[in-house]
């Protein structure tokens, strides 16, 4: 059954938007009274559009520069559309989760592009800068050039402030720097430095694409640093050990996974 989540006045006209948690927008206009049905000013639903065709829930609506129609999706994408329901721009590679938020600045809109429009060519998009929140209290300022990236490095946009997605299963102290490793049941490491007290770097990104798998029997239980804190050590509930690189974040690749014991396979590493 849809659920309703947001709905938006669409600016300088009689027109309503709501949003659902299976993609589709309804659209509602004043109503023409056709034939005695329905009252003066009473808005009705005229059509019902599909935005997310994977049925994915659309979390945020809001219009802006009254202009733009903007979605923030439960998979971490933003769309804008124009008011007749047409794609104009979109961030989809930024790293974020399930969106619960959107504010844009009061600040001039910016062109995502230096190029100058041409005669009967597409409108340059053009926004102001905005935040972005999710459900992982991961907090990014995006901006409109970011949509004209191409490097999937460069359209992440920068962080403001970044939570703790999950609880921490364990930590370790680097043996020369002011830094701990912090190791997240989801799967996550992140690296604090605990005397400038910054964000935490850590390899978060590489959790998102790559280890959604890693739950229940691969919980993350006792990480520890090597003597010359260049790698991580990381042990699992089900008894084997990964490294990750300290200053990629990344995990090394091995010929054979590091496990405790080939007799003891599947046993908890506590």
């Amino acid at each position: 059954m849809a659920l309703w989540t947001k709905t938006v006045f669409i600016p300088n006209s009689f027109m309503a938007v709501t949003a659902s948690n299976i993609g589709v927008i309804l659209v509602w206009d004043k109503s023409l009274i056709i034939e005695g049905i329905g009252e003066q000013n009473e808005k009705r639903l005229i059509k019902i559009v599909t935005l997310n065709g994977n049925g994915l829930p659309i979390n945020i609506l809001t219009t802006v520069h009254d202009k733009y129609l903007v979605c923030g999706n439960s998979d971490g994408t933003i769309r804008f559309y124009d008011f007749f329901f047409k794609i104009v721009a979109w961030f989809e590679e930024i790293y974020m989760n399930n969106v619960k938020s959107i504010s844009f600045s009061k600040t001039e809109p910016k062109a995502a592009t230096n190029e100058m429009e041409q005669d009967g060519t597409d409108e340059i998009f053009k926004c102001s800068d905005f935040l972005v929140t999710d459900e992982n209290a991961l907090v990014c300022m995006l901006q409109s050039s970011l949509f004209e990236e191409i490097e999937p490095a460069k359209k992440k946009g920068y962080t403001i402030m970044s939570g703790i997605p999950s609880a921490i299963s364990a930590i370790a102290v680097h043996p020369h720097e002011n830094i701990i490793a912090i190791a997240g049941t989801k799967g996550f490491i992140y690296l604090w430095d605990y005397v400038k007290k910054g964000e935490p770097q850590g390899n978060f990104e590489y959790y998102i694409k790559e280890d959604l798998k890693n739950a229940d029997g691969n919980i993350f239980t006792a990480i520890e640093f090597t003597p010359d804190g260049s790698e991580i050590l990381v042990a699992q509930y089900n008894g084997e050990i990964k490294i990750m690189d300290s200053q990629t974040g990344e995990w090394k690749k091995l010929n054979s996974a590091l496990k405790t014991s080939d007799k003891m396979k599947g046993s908890p590493i506590t």
